[in-house]
Formats: C-alpha cells, structure tokens, sequence
C-alpha cells in the first residue's frame, strides 16, 4: 500500500480528503491544521479536525461545517447572554464537550483526536499538526489584530488584511507522529484549502516545513478556478498579501515546497510541473477521480 500524507484544512481540503479517503489501497494519514482552534462558548473548538471528520464519516453539515440535522437550542440560550454570530449545534456542542473531558484528563490533541476518530468508526490516521499551540491571527489594514473566529464568522471575512500572524509558531513542534508520517509518505498532498488561513499555519512549523522542502513527491491542489476561490475567501486573503489567485501566485506561495501543482482545466502556466484535471468536486466521484490520479502519477 502506498503511504499517503494530506494536508488540510477544513470544509475545502474536506471535499478531496473523501476521494482519498475512498481508496483502499492506499494507507492514508490526514494532517490538519489547528491554528484557528479557539475557546467558544466556554468549550476548545478544533473546527477544522472536526470538518475532516464529520465529511470522512459523511455526517458534514449541509455547508460543510458542522453534523448534518443538528439542531441550536443550547447555542440558542447562550446567546441570550453574550450575542454572537458564532454558533455550534447541540451534536456538535457534545464532542467538544467530549473532548473538552479529555482534555481535562491530561490528554494530547493527537490521542483526543485518534479517540473521537475512532468512535466515529473512521479508518485512516488524523492527525492535528501539533499538540502545541498555534493561533492564527489577522491583522487588518488599519492595524486591528483580530482572532481568526472573529475575523471569519463575526466579521465575515471582510476586512482587508495587511498581515497574518501564526502566534507561537516559532515555539510549537510537531509531534512523532507527524513527523514518522511525513518521513515514510511516497506521496504528500496540499489540498485546495485557503492557503493563507488553512495552510498557511502548518507551513510556520518550521519542523514540518523543512520536511516537504526535502520531499520530491509533494503536489498542491490550487484552491483557485479562473482566478476566482473554490471556496470562502482564499482570494481576497491571497491578493491582499501581494498574490495572484492563480497559478503564478500559488507556485509564489508554495516556493520550494511543491513538486507538482494540479490546476483546473484552461488554467495552466503549460509548465512541465504544471497537470490540469477538474478540481471542481460537485461529487465524491470527482474527488475519487482526482485522487486515483494523483496516487498513480509517476
């Protein structure tokens, strides 16, 4: 079986994450990032391990994020004290919960996250990209520094940013099992998650860095389709740091780190590095198409 790491963050990496997930002869390990991991409501949120494991379980909810049918009676009443846009369903509500327990235990992100996953009855690894951490904040144009929750949900992503900070990044490590991961993949795949805000804060471990830049099989999904985002708001994030949101701005962004870069039909720089296939998942079927190609490529 060959060994295959992805990196990803939330309900965009989620979407390719299926179509890997969905090989069976492939042993696969799911790296995500937790720099937006905040306290809310009073519980520790990991919203974006939680979106790799509500799709892979096929629980998502209808926007991606979320358990699908879930109901907001206790978010409901919570905001009766302290008014908020941010909501977590009461399914939700009760994994975090959950892991909020474990955390109280003593337990790592890592054996939290094996816990859940597990009880979920999923059957590839999924790992956070450190037990330690790392908080991804916005600083806007007129030099607020924002949390990521209250950038992207209060604020709906609105305000222009001038720099984005991954606090802590410089003391955080990676743990053993990201690290053995990374070092027996024939393969790494970037999905096409906000490269910015998603992978951008697995990218400042300067540990896991150092390893995709050494790896010769490392491909990146682009999160772009004629200069225009999949999803949410890579390219408004991407063009306010000085990027194209396209292919030049993603090869800029990814320097030294990929060896091949998989585009949409049409939108290829006609490098040698450069493969065009539909990254538009309007079904599992095209992310398992994607994904058999990439695992076959020589």
């Amino acid at each position: 079986m060959k060994k295959i790491v992805y990196l990803s963050g939330g309900i965009g990496g989620a979407k390719l994450a299926k179509g890997f997930y969905r090989l069976n002869d492939i042993d696969l390990t799911i790296i995500v990032n937790t720099g937006d991991d905040e306290t809310i409501q009073g519980v520790r949120l990991s919203p974006d391990i939680d979106s790799v494991m509500y799709a892979l379980a096929d629980i998502e909810g209808e926007f991606g994020w979320g358990q699908k049918n879930d109901t907001f009676v206790v978010s409901k009443e919570y905001k009766k004290y302290l008014p908020q846009e941010f909501s977590i369903g009461d399914k939700d509500l009760a994994l975090n919960l959950f892991r909020n327990q474990l955390f109280s235990e003593g337990k790592s992100l890592t054996q939290i996250t094996k816990i859940i996953s597990d009880k979920l009855g999923l059957r590839c690894k999924i790992l956070p990209m450190s037990d330690n951490s790392v908080s991804t904040k916005l600083k806007t144009s007129n030099d607020k520094l924002l949390d990521f929750q209250e950038y992207f949900v209060e604020l709906k992503s609105e305000p222009n940013l001038n720099d984005v900070i991954y606090l802590n990044s410089e003391d955080a490590d990676i743990t053993t099992e990201v690290s053995k991961a990374i070092e027996e993949a024939e393969k790494i795949v970037i999905g096409p998650s906000n490269p910015i805000l998603s992978i951008g804060p697995i990218l400042s471990l300067k540990n896991l860095k150092e390893k995709l830049i050494n790896d010769e099989a490392t491909y990146i999904v682009s999160p772009f389709i004629k200069d225009k985002a999949i999803k949410g708001p890579s390219k408004k994030n991407f063009e306010d740091l000085g990027y194209k949101s396209d292919i030049t701005g993603i090869k800029k962004f990814y320097d030294n780190v990929g060896n091949f870069y998989i585009v949409h039909n049409g939108d290829s720089d006609d490098a040698e590095n450069t493969i065009e296939k539909n990254i538009l998942f309007k079904s599992v079927a095209d992310s398992i198409s994607l994904a058999r190609y990439i695992v076959d490529h020589e």
